[in-house]
């Protein structure tokens, strides 16, 4: 009986003694604590005193006497050359030659749909006579340099008709004033030329048609006298057609 008393107070003793070591191991675990940073206080930026703001701007220095409108003036002139200024128009030249062939497109430089601006340039040439400032839509012009016998007829602008009285003046194919009628049908073909009598004098119309669709709207037209050519001119319908220009 001894002995079991002895058991159980020997298990109490070490009960007792495993109680007090968790009791000793919960006090001794430090608790964790956050650290606290403390926040930094802005300090505002010093307003600046008067004596730091920037000065103000001061007027630009003035220019020197020196320079004047007159000085620059000059210093443009300097650089001024004869090329910015167009060269006169040589009038001692004539405008048309021998060389220069009458077609369904023109007559030498000059082409049928051209300003009179734009012929004078091409050819060259001054005209003797322009139109006023309320133009009609029809009206005539002669190159001042000759040869006389060649007057451009402007409709709505545009050269549309030259008229040939100079027998200077040839067709490619060769004819002028002074072929025959005869002559006419060698040089261009029976088919390609129409011959109508002329409603109000002697003689007849001699019309080229070309045959090329691009070339269906002009003409080369001969009046004759019955057999020889004494007029030719050639253009564009409609203004080709009449005998006389703007008629």
């Amino acid at each position: 009986m001894r002995r079991w008393i002895a058991l159980f107070v020997a298990c109490l003793f070490v009960l007792s003694a495993c109680g007090n070591s968790d009791d000793t191991s919960e006090e001794s675990t430090p608790t964790a604590t956050a650290e606290v940073v403390p926040t930094p206080v802005s300090t505002p930026a010093p307003t600046p005193t008067p004596q730091e703001l920037d000065p103000p701007a001061t007027e630009p220095p003035a220019l020197d006497d020196e320079i004047t409108n007159d000085a620059l003036t000059d210093e443009f002139d300097e650089e001024t050359t004869d090329a910015d200024v167009p060269e006169p128009i040589d009038l001692s030249a004539p405008a048309f030659t021998s060389n220069d062939k009458l077609s369904t497109a023109g007559l030498g430089g000059m082409y049928f749909g051209m300003t009179p601006e734009q012929a004078a340039a091409a050819i060259p040439t001054v005209w003797t006579s322009s139109p006023e400032a309320e133009a009609p839509r029809c009206f005539l012009l002669a190159p001042a340099n000759g040869p006389n016998g060649i007057i451009a007829t402007v409709y709505n602008g545009r050269i549309e008709r030259l008229d040939i009285n100079n027998s200077e003046i040839s067709t490619r194919s060769g004819a002028r004033l002074g072929s025959t009628e005869a002559e006419l049908f060698e040089l261009f073909g029976g088919e390609r030329l129409v011959i109508a009598a002329h409603a109000s004098r002697s003689g007849n119309t001699i019309t080229f048609v070309p045959v090329d669709e691009s070339d269906k709207d002009y003409r080369v037209i001969f009046e004759t006298d019955g057999t020889t050519v004494i007029s030719m001119r050639a253009g564009r319908l409609p203004a080709v057609q009449p005998t006389d220009p703007c008629g």
